[in-house]
């Protein structure tokens, strides 16, 4: 899943590995789509480290969660699992594929969590979008096989609008919860779609959940966010930016 046809994506989800975004904002990113929304997913690695599965298994898993998730693109990167470094020529890989992709909003990893992967591919992310609208970059020595045309494509500079950080890997308070209670079942679903990774089995038992325990606590931190907003089930963000408000009758939540 790697045309975009020449249209540009509403939201793209940037994350390390395939299956970090289907826990971290998948129920956001089918709401999204729901709405009539383009939205994408960039893997920055194929997974070939994990302590499951090959490479070739997450990617048929991918495409599995992607069409649960109805997202209209996603992409791998070739950087290596394990090795996601924040260097010149992965910023230019990114940066290559948010020119591609035009995306008005980008989520990211936090910044800060156990895997060096994870929170790297946040700063990585970052610097990308900064670079991706400086008019004299080329980024065509950075941009994936899938993106080039005989002789390189040169897409236009571009930078999103907005870039928001899903912070589920790491315990903060978020500036807002997405309300995905009507999602969280499809959020649950696209999980499940990576059954190298969850199911029943020696490897990693000891860091992986038992198969009948994922779903209680996938439900219980989404019910926890949901809590914090006063819904059902949410998934947590962070901006850094502070919120602009019009109308004080129109902010959700009630404080007391």
């Amino acid at each position: 899943m790697t045309s975009i046809a020449g249209q540009s994506l509403d939201i793209l989800a940037i994350a390390a590995h395939r299956d970090d975004v289907e826990q971290t904002c998948g129920g956001t990113l089918l709401k999204a789509a729901e709405r009539g929304q383009r939205t994408g997913i960039l893997d920055l690695t194929r997974g070939e480290m994990g302590t499951r599965g090959s490479a070739e298994d997450r990617e048929r898993e991918a495409n599995d969660a992607a069409d649960i998730l109805r997202v209209s693109w996603r992409r791998a990167l070739d950087i290596p699992d394990g090795r996601v470094e924040n260097t010149w020529d992965n910023r230019l890989k990114v940066a290559s594929v948010i020119r591609e992709t035009r995306p008005r909003v980008v989520i990211l990893p936090y910044w800060k969590g156990r895997h060096p992967d994870h929170y790297t591919a946040s700063t990585l992310g970052y610097e990308a979008c900064f670079l991706a609208g400086l008019a004299k970059l080329d980024t065509r020595a950075g941009s994936p096989r899938e993106a080039r045309h005989e002789g390189g494509e040169k897409f236009t500079p571009f930078r999103p609008f907005k870039i928001v950080y899903a912070t589920l890997y790491y315990d903060i308070r978020p500036s807002f919860v997405v309300d995905i209670s009507d999602q969280f079942e499809g959020k649950f679903a696209s999980i499940l779609a990576y059954k190298s990774q969850f199911s029943d089995q020696d490897a990693g038992k000891d860091l992986f959940p038992a198969h009948q325990e994922i779903r209680a606590r996938v439900d219980a931190m989404a019910r926890f966010y949901g809590m914090l907003g006063g819904v059902t089930h949410g998934e947590p963000f962070l901006q850094k930016e502070v919120g602009l408000v019009d109308d004080l009758l129109a902010i959700p939540v009630k404080s007391i």
